[in-house]
């Protein structure tokens, strides 16, 4: 039979101990020629724990929301569009865009319960899923540039933590 093994408690009391808590993170949204955006625009980087997206009607706000429907993959009809292509950047100054995309940027991330504002990356958990829609209303997905269907998409963001299925996942 073994010793019992002694705690000194107080030694115990003296050590500071630090939970972390892992969990997915957005960094950065890349938008080009969606909706009022012409270009290539870059919203980010975003904050591990809340991004207030603001501005004036008609400066996009809504739009950037679509942007992640979309990427999610979202039907046109669940958007309250009548065809995908519908998203593709049309103004008078910019014509005939072939193509709209959303990349999505994401990490892994640990949370430091003991400093709200402390997080590590953690290494290589980093991946991009865009999703890229043509003029034909055809869209093609895309995970770190390599192209995907949708089910490969629900893969891996259901391992991620993210249920495509019952939108929870984005707060309208």
């Amino acid at each position: 039979m073994q010793e019992p093994i002694q705690i000194d408690t107080n030694e115990v009391a003296n050590v500071k101990m630090e939970e972390t808590y892992r969990r997915l993170m957005i960094t950065k949204i890349e938008l080009e020629n969606f909706k009022s955006y012409f270009g290539k625009r870059v919203i980010g980087p975003l904050h591990k724990n809340f991004t207030a997206v603001v501005g004036p009607n008609g400066s996009g706000k809504s739009n950037l929301i679509e942007s992640l429907l979309f990427v999610f993959g979202k039907r046109a009809k669940q958007m309250r569009l009548n065809k995908l292509s519908e998203l593709i950047h049309d103004s008078a100054e910019h014509q005939n865009c072939a193509s709209a995309s959303v990349r999505v940027f994401f990490t892994d991330i640990l949370d430091h319960q003991n400093d709200p504002d402390a997080f590590e990356i953690v290494p290589q958990t980093q991946f991009t899923l865009s999703r890229t829609v043509f003029k034909n209303a055809t869209s093609k997905y895309f995970i770190n540039e390599h192209q995907q269907d949708f089910k490969e998409v629900c893969e891996l963001l259901q391992r991620k933590g993210i249920d495509l299925e019952h939108d929870r996942f984005l707060i309208l």
